[in-house]
């Protein structure tokens, strides 16, 4: 239960080696390549260069984008799995070699092309669709008109008007015209606030008609037709519906095309682990002739990446291992845990992963995250069915290492749950009466006076790891003046505000030595606190402001009630739900049904409150109360040589198991 612990390699290995060792390290996997860029030597800068291949990067690249497109084009034309089903059948799993292989076989640009012209062939389809689909929408307010529209336009003797005019604008239109001897004004459709008119007109009144028109805010417009507007809507829908019956078919040549997908997929995953692997050559120096490299392996992993190594390149190298420098911040991290801790890894990840010169915090604070997360919910009936469904989760679905420890931490929480709903006799809000070790109707003092003594147990907790982690490194006086100093003062205070509230609750004498604990542990923080500036003054304002601090840890215990808000928040809202379904109860036979299924709804939700609750406020107790006591964070997440994959678990030549 530990940060893993990690050695440093520097490698010198020719040039012309260089594909084969990436190609055999990305079977171990397990190396980490610092960037030699960001701590080059200025002395070296003539001698040695970057190692560059951009152009191979972005041939790698373009056919990751392209199998990705492939991928995403044919699973819209896949029949869609249900996640259920998807969750039983989990992701298959292919070693590395493997996934080379069947994407060295696969003719990917071939298959490639192929999609790629049914989906132009569909899209242009699609486009003349909707051109189409236009053209019916510009011709459909011209239905009505019964004569070619080519005989309209052909008309010798007068000249014809199509177009539209506003509805507003009709009225005063028709009236205008009157006055004219010789034209015509047929109104053909009415749509969204506007007229369509077809105007005659003969040759002489032409002009005047038209100025009437445009006074009466007239737009032009051509009707795209040669023959019957009817005709022309009806072979244009013809023409629709066969590029419809054309899209059907290509369709079911790319359903048939599916066969290929694991194989793009397989592509895919393929060109994004010789992305990675090339990519990390970038991070190496070189010589005209020889590879400078620099990393780090997992210690007990040495002795394998060196024979690797010898494997791969023979005598022609030069290499070296040490273990790594503690402070160095360029390590890698990898956390290793047992299977209860690593349930809660993702925690701390969340957070920041821990430097290598620190501890790994997950063991440390997962079981008061599962404690307190029991407390917040407190329900026995809410953490068996959390119980339960992980268990069945974990029994039916195949899923993978990620999932299976998110389904761990909601069991572990759910047991927690089951224990303080025991002990607060909660089952259901009350469905069914239990003892009751603490009763949440009336024993607000006690369940108070707990949370505070779990924040006080959880609070020196956090304060003895970091006089452990100094008394470790080296530093007992820092532990002494930054923690044990603490503990006196706080143990002194905390006895003085008990004998004020108990009045009479501590004897005279505890009394007199805790008065003294807090007095010489105050002076001690003053003079101790600015201990690392150069001034007196500076050294006397820090000593004063470190003991200043002791505002905040007034703050931090107060906030450990949430313990006791979120418990009884809970409990009063299962309460609430019993009393309305056991009204409806006593009603009609209808009435009782909608209470049952008030009862089965309103306490899952409530169920999912609760553990939503519990989940951000435990990790805001872990975050804020605890890891700001002795956690800084900020390690490097360990780089493999393989990517994670979305469609398959990649298996791992190396001994290791992530």
């Amino acid at each position: 239960m530990a940060i893993v612990k990690m050695s440093k390699f520097n490698l010198f290995s020719f040039d012309y080696d260089r594909q084969r060792l990436m190609d055999h390290l990305q079977k171990f996997e397990y190396v980490h390549f610092n960037d030699l860029q960001e701590n080059e030597d200025e002395r070296l800068k003539d001698e040695v260069q970057q190692v560059r291949i951009p152009e191979r990067l972005v041939e790698i690249n373009e056919d990751i984008v392209k199998a990705q497109w492939a991928i995403d084009f044919l699973e819209k034309h896949q029949q869609k799995q249900s996640s259920l089903k998807a969750l039983i059948q989990g992701k298959k799993t292919y070693s590395l070699e493997h996934i080379a292989e069947r994407a060295n076989s696969f003719d990917f640009e071939e298959h490639y092309e192929v999609l790629n012209r049914y989906s132009e062939e569909i899209s242009e389809n699609n486009q003349e669709i909707q051109n189409l689909k236009g053209e019916i929408e510009e011709l459909h307010p011209w239905r009505s008109i019964d004569i070619k529209v080519q005989d309209l336009k052909q008309i010798q003797r007068v000249k014809t008007f199509t177009g539209t005019i506003p509805e507003k604008f009709y009225p005063n239109l028709q009236r205008e015209i009157k006055d004219l001897e010789e034209c015509y004004l047929e109104m053909i459709s009415y749509t969204d606030k506007f007229y369509y008119i077809l105007g005659i007109a003969t040759k002489e009144e032409a002009s005047q008609f038209l100025d009437i028109l445009r006074g009466n805010g007239y737009t032009p417009v051509e009707i795209k037709s040669e023959g019957l507007v009817p005709e022309k809507i009806q072979e244009y829908k013809k023409i629709i519906e066969t590029k419809k019956e054309d899209n059907k078919k290509v369709e079911q040549k790319v359903v048939d095309y599916l066969r290929y997908l694991e194989d793009f997929q397989i592509y895919h995953d393929a060109m994004k682990n010789r992305y990675l692997k090339e990519a990390s050559t970038e991070n190496f120096l070189k010589t005209d002739t020889i590879d400078i490299i620099e990393g780090f392996v997992p210690t007990d992993l040495v002795d394998e990446f060196e024979n690797r190594v010898k494997d791969t390149l023979g005598t022609d190298y030069y290499l070296t291992v040490k273990d790594a420098d503690r402070d160095d911040p360029d390590v890698p991290i990898i956390l290793k845990n047992n299977k209860f801790a690593k349930a809660f890894e993702s925690l701390t990840k969340m957070y920041s992963l821990p430097r290598y010169n620190e501890i790994d915090p997950t063991p440390l604070f997962a079981p008061f995250y599962a404690f307190f997360a029991g407390m917040m919910v407190g329900d026995l009936g809410y953490g068996l069915i959390g119980f339960i469904a992980t268990i069945i989760g974990n029994k039916v679905f195949n899923l993978d290492e990620d999932k299976k420890n998110l389904l761990r931490f909601f069991m572990y929480l759910s047991l927690m749950t089951m224990f303080w709903g025991a002990i607060y006799g909660s089952f259901f809000g009350g469905l069914i009466e239990l003892p009751a070790l603490l009763d949440t109707n009336k024993d607000y003092i006690p369940i108070m006076l707990i949370s505070l003594g779990f924040a006080l147990i959880h609070l020196f907790f956090s304060v003895g790891i970091d006089a452990y982690m100094k008394f470790r490194d080296g530093k007992p006086l820092d532990a002494l003046f930054d923690d044990i100093l603490w503990y006196i003062l706080l143990i002194g205070v905390i006895i003085l505000v008990a004998e004020f509230l108990g009045n009479g609750l501590v004897p005279p004498m505890v009394q007199t030595i805790a008065k003294w604990m807090a007095i010489i542990a105050a002076l001690g923080i003053i003079l101790t606190g600015g201990r690392d500036s150069k001034s007196i003054g500076g050294k006397i304002g820090g000593g004063i402001y470190s003991l200043y601090n002791i505002s905040g840890w007034l703050g931090d215990f107060v906030s450990y009630l949430r313990l006791m808000a979120l418990g009884l928040a809970s409990a009063f809202i299962g309460v609430a739900i019993n009393i309305i379904v056991e009204m409806m109860m006593d009603s009609n036979i209808i009435i009782g049904l909608a209470g049952i299924l008030i009862f089965v709804v309103f306490h899952l939700f409530n169920m999912f409150l609760a553990y939503l609750s519990a989940y951000v406020h435990s990790a805001r107790l872990t975050y804020v109360e605890m890891f700001n006591k002795f956690y800084e964070g900020g390690g490097k997440p360990f780089k493999s040589l393989v990517e994670s994959s979305d469609y398959f678990t990649i298996k791992n030549e190396s001994r290791r198991k992530k």
